[in-house]
């Protein structure tokens, strides 16, 4: 197939086109700058390059800052359209760059799939749409409820604008969990999620083996909630998977049917990183931690609301999707999330 593909250079689209182009597909990469290529480039085989196109454009610019010309080249050469870009930011000050990346861009990428006759288009959102709710059904969730943050509302307003085009395109939407490392190498090139948490006890261990004065560290994240993280090739597996198998109007959630509590995933962090002298306490318990500390914990402030709170993700669709396929579904166990934990070393 012909696939246009949009944030090719992020974490998730630079493993998406890998997988693509390794299943033998041409892709179409809209991205601002070669440059960012060049990385993508490299880890690619020198045979494999020619199956990559480079579409210069934009999301924030109308029909996307594509040349006239480009878009008439594009017209019916495009069988398939996946949208996994998208500005991950919790800052409110930011609020009005988050909307019109998540949302007006996404429409943008709609009117371009019309216009240039694409049959499919498959939206990567988040499974945190459902804003303070504690469980995630595969439907759209409500717009009229309270939200995290400003990204999670306009990445559900986005999905609500996808299902609108039912009767031009052919969309569905996956929606990944916490992406994290491959499963396997655990590699892993994103600094987001589990990875603020890594570098802030990495940053620690530094600062005990300094100061040599066997001083216990603690670190405000809730022990027995769970924290839903999907490998980025599971995450993967699920979009190759809905390119051929996928249903029209469907959300899959590609979620952790098993998800760690905290405390697990806080054990395969100590081990990883040889560091036992940093331990995890409740918000309960904040009043009792020294003013040191307290600034220690100011980077996972942003991740409060991900680290207190458990949720349940119906997965009735995803699961459909794996077994009518053969594919096996993720199950995550102590030695994967040691195998994350040391991927984050490595890189």
């Amino acid at each position: 197939m012909n696939i246009l593909i949009t944030g090719a250079t992020g974490f998730l689209g630079t493993n998406l086109v890998k997988r693509l182009v390794n299943e033998e597909h041409n892709v179409y990469l809209l991205v601002r700058s070669k440059k960012k290529l060049e990385a993508l480039y490299e880890n690619l085989p020198q045979e494999r390059h020619g199956q990559i196109h480079v579409v210069e454009g934009d999301l924030l610019e109308k029909r996307l800052g594509i040349e006239a010309d480009k878009v008439e080249q594009l017209k019916g050469e495009i069988d398939a359209i996946y949208h996994t870009a998208a500005y991950l930011s919790f800052d409110e000050a930011e609020r009005e760059l988050v909307f019109d990346i998540n949302l007006r861009g996404t429409e943008r990428v709609l009117e371009l799939a019309k216009e240039i006759e694409a049959r499919k288009l498959i939206h990567v959102s988040t499974a945190y749409t459902l804003g303070e709710s504690t469980v995630g059904h595969e439907t759209l969730h409500s717009t009229d409820h309270d939200f995290v943050n400003a990204y999670e509302e306009s990445k559900c307003y986005a999905e609500h604008l996808v299902m609108s085009y039912q009767n031009e395109l052919e969309v569905l939407i996956v929606r990944p969990a916490i992406i994290i490392g491959d499963s396997l190498t655990g590699e892993a090139d994103t600094t987001f999620g589990l990875y603020g948490i890594l570098r802030t006890v990495q940053l620690l261990k530094k600062r005990s083996d300094r100061k040599q004065d066997g001083q216990v560290y603690r670190l405000l994240i809730e022990r027995d909630t769970v924290s839903n993280l999907v490998p980025v090739n599971f995450v993967i597996d699920l979009l190759a998977l809905s390119l051929y198998n996928g249903e029209a109007g469907t959300i899959y959630h590609a979620t952790n049917p098993n998800p760690p509590t905290n405390g697990q995933i806080f054990e395969a962090i100590q081990e990883g990183l040889d560091f036992s002298q940093v331990e995890i306490v409740s918000y309960q318990d904040e009043d009792q931690l020294s003013e040191e500390e307290k600034k220690l914990n100011q980077p996972l402030e942003v991740f409060k609301q991900y680290l207190n709170r458990s949720i349940t993700f119906d997965r009735k669709n995803t699961e459909t999707l794996l077994k009518e396929t053969n594919t096996k579904d993720l199950h995550m166990n102590a030695e994967m999330l040691l195998r994350i934990v040391q991927g984050f070393i490595k890189s």
